[in-house]
């Protein structure tokens, strides 16, 4: 398996960096998206950007504004710096040229049964993220006290202002929000978090670790205590399918596929995130089909490693 993870290594001449720089390149990636956003924002609307709490106070050009940071945020603070290491890394080359892609992780040859069976998988996972996150609401974060109210209340002013990012009103303006929260992500967070860290941490570490390490910090990335663990779990799957893979279009697939799902329903339940009075946890059928999901996601599992070997 560590083989054929680290095949890029065998097809060029490359030096995989120690654990050490590895990490401290994330925290500095870390520390710059955090401010990057803020900063392209006052460059294009020309004032600061609204605390979250006042979601009401974006109006239509602010939203604009806001899209064109976050994607300016993610290919400028991620993508680039991931593509500009990995040049560096095998000898000087070029971010386009094909060393630096295949340190990445980006090469042809992609087997669709692979995808296929990965997404599935994902889909298969819905049900039980779905659980733990109502579980949460329901039995933690009240358990907290002030400091479970302050998460909820986080994630109700996050889902606000999603609320507002994810508005359609024209076909242009669907493809634009697509391509904002769902493409944009996907292949920029896939091209750092996989294609550049991962990668580097099964050298450092092991395929395995890296994957947990890898799929905890791109939780922590997303800075939303309320989904810390269903986003380890979803991080810890992509990871497991780039693992087995070795082909970054697998999990930019299945984080794709993901995105747009959450799209969806963000955009159709409008800014509500509360638990509902009668919440499916409480329901016999929902835990049948949470099983028989299970169930079907161990069975695709079967078929994507078969597909990989």
């Amino acid at each position: 398996m560590k083989e054929q993870f680290l095949l890029s290594e065998s097809t060029v001449f490359v030096h995989r960096p120690s654990f050490v720089f590895t990490t401290a390149m994330l925290l500095l990636v870390m520390l710059l998206y955090a401010v990057a956003g803020s900063l392209f924002f006052m460059l294009l609307s020309g004032g600061e950007v609204p605390a979250v709490q006042n979601a009401a106070m974006f109006d239509r050009s602010a939203i604009a504004a806001l899209r064109v940071s976050q994607v300016a945020g993610q290919v400028l603070v991620l993508a680039l710096p991931a593509g500009l290491l990995a040049g560096f890394h095998v000898r000087g080359k070029r971010f386009f040229s094909r060393e630096p892609l295949v340190f990445l992780g980006v090469k042809g040859g992609i087997s669709w049964r692979q995808v296929l069976f990965a997404v599935l998988g994902m889909m298969c996972l819905q049900p039980l993220l779905h659980s733990i996150t109502e579980l949460q609401d329901l039995f933690l974060w009240p358990a907290l006290g002030t400091a479970g109210k302050d998460v909820l209340e986080g994630r109700r002013q996050m889902d606000a202002l999603l609320g507002k990012l994810a508005g359609m009103h024209s076909l242009s303006e669907a493809m634009a929000v697509a391509g904002v929260l769902a493409l944009t992500p996907a292949c920029c967070e896939e091209i750092f978090f996989r294609g550049y860290l991962q990668q580097n941490y099964a050298r450092s570490l092991s395929p395995l670790a890296s994957v947990f390490f890898t799929g905890f910090v791109f939780a922590v990335f997303h800075l939303s205590a309320a989904n810390l663990v269903p986003l380890t779990l979803l991080g810890w799957y992509i990871g497991y399918v780039f693992m087995q893979s070795g082909n970054l279009a697998v999990p930019f697939s299945v984080h794709l596929l993901n995105n747009l799902a959450a799209l969806l329903v963000l955009h159709f339940s409008g800014e509500s995130s509360s638990v509902p009075g009668e919440s499916v946890v409480f329901s016999l059928w929902w835990w049948f089909t949470v099983a028989g999901a299970l169930l079907l996601f161990l069975f695709f599992m079967q078929r994507f490693k078969a597909a990989c070997d």
